[in-house]
């Protein structure tokens, strides 16, 4: 049984790294000294500290407490983000703004925002002056019922080794490497990072002459998202397999919804994190680099990030597959919830499912773009059955094979 309630979802929020990349570039004449607000903080004042954190997960969204200002709020903890906080959250508190930002995201939109400074506590640490972009979640229910308060993302993995212990629901922090589970016997592997904002970065190899950098990212529901460059890469090095053609949207970001397309999923051969032999792994295409590998890979590791010493610790609790069955569609959760994408000779092409329909009622229930209505609508996609209708017609659909399934 899964441990992540998974739906076939092609939401991707908060903005990943490529939106990371672009939205926290500092300005042209700034590129050689950086913002004072990237030097100051985070930082935590005890030289040693170890603390743990109950995680929850809905739709393979990874949930912590942080208390911010004295009051316990909701954050994704994120890898593949900047940390991040709700706009109208940021001016209740009046934080001071430090900077300004402007970029586009994974989808190619331009996203404006605020860099705001504020002290989180984290189980009982505090982590001062972290970095959180300002964003407004108000133009996306499903930012405002998915994110919640904001994100705790990547600036603060070089503060100590994080485990993600998600058999246990908890993720913990500890300046000891000692002091963590789950690193004795683990496979080691080479950890890359590249400075400000920390983004942990792997070696991966598809073939044997296909080798290219990607990012573990929380963030991303997928076991591996490969980019564009990758892909062919790999595909000429006959690193690629079976391969599933579909139709829709990739899903929404801060500055929207991206536009419909042709997307495509693919199954690698042969891939390898570093050291870390994997084999046959599925995989959706992203358009942008860089490739990612995704919170599903949570499902049979439990990982430690140590960005202190250059390394990361992979604990194998499951074995392979690398891949599930599916629906075969993805949900965009605006206000009627409707059908974002459609896959190939799956249950839902056959019910003659397309991008763009409006679904009236899922399992009997009305659809509604609220946080309720999300929810819901999330827990049935984490079904082995659903039931759907639309205006014109309605289907119940089963879980069917895909790639490696």
């Amino acid at each position: 049984m899964s441990l992540f309630k998974l739906a076939d979802l092609s939401q991707r929020l908060p903005l990943c790294i490529v939106a990371l990349v672009s939205l926290c570039a500092l300005p042209a004449a700034a590129q050689n000294k950086p913002p004072q607000w990237v030097s100051d903080g985070p930082y935590v004042t005890e030289a040693e500290f170890s603390l743990e954190l109950p995680l929850t997960v809905q739709a393979t969204k990874l949930y912590v407490e942080v208390e911010i200002a004295g009051t316990p709020r909701r954050f994704v903890f994120d890898t593949g983000s900047p940390s991040m906080i709700s706009a109208a959250l940021a001016a209740e508190l009046e934080l001071p703004v430090v900077g300004k930002s402007q970029g586009r995201d994974a989808h190619g939109a331009v996203v404006a925002s605020e860099i705001v400074q504020a002290d989180l506590k984290l189980g009982g640490t505090v982590f001062n002056k972290v970095p959180l972009y300002a964003a407004d979640f108000s133009q996306s229910a499903a930012a405002q019922c998915l994110i919640g308060d904001g994100v705790l993302g990547s600036e603060i993995l070089p503060l100590c080794a994080w485990q993600i212990d998600l058999p246990n629901s908890v993720l913990r922090c500890s300046t000891e490497l000692a002091r963590l589970n789950h690193v004795e016997g683990a496979e080691k592997l080479r950890l890359h990072d590249f400075g400000y904002p920390h983004a942990p970065i792997f070696d991966v190899r598809f073939a044997n002459k296909a080798a290219s950098k990607a990012m573990f990212d929380t963030g991303s529901p997928a076991y591996f998202a490969i980019a564009t460059a990758d892909y062919e890469g790999a595909k000429r090095a006959r690193g690629i397999g079976k391969i599933v053609t579909g139709y829709g949207s990739a899903g929404a970001s801060l500055g929207g919804q991206a536009a419909d397309r042709e997307q495509l999923q693919a199954e690698l051969k042969s891939l390898s994190i570093d050291r870390l032999k994997l084999g046959r792994v599925a995989a959706i295409m992203r358009h942008s680099p860089p490739s990612l590998i995704g919170a599903s890979m949570l499902e049979h590791y439990v990982v430690t990030l140590d960005s202190r010493s250059q390394a990361a610790y992979f604990d194998r609790y499951r074995k392979a597959p690398y891949g599930r069955s599916a629906f075969g569609f993805h949900l965009a959760f605006a206000d009627p919830i409707s059908v974002s994408l459609v896959w190939e000779d799956s249950p839902a092409q056959e019910a003659g499912l397309s991008a763009g329909m409006v679904l009236t009622k899922i399992n009997g229930v009305v659809t509604s773009g609220s946080c309720v209505g999300i929810g819901f609508a999330l827990d049935a996609m984490g079904g082995e059955r659903i039931e759907l209708e639309w205006d014109s017609g309605s289907a119940v659909l089963n879980r069917g094979s895909q790639l490696l399934n």
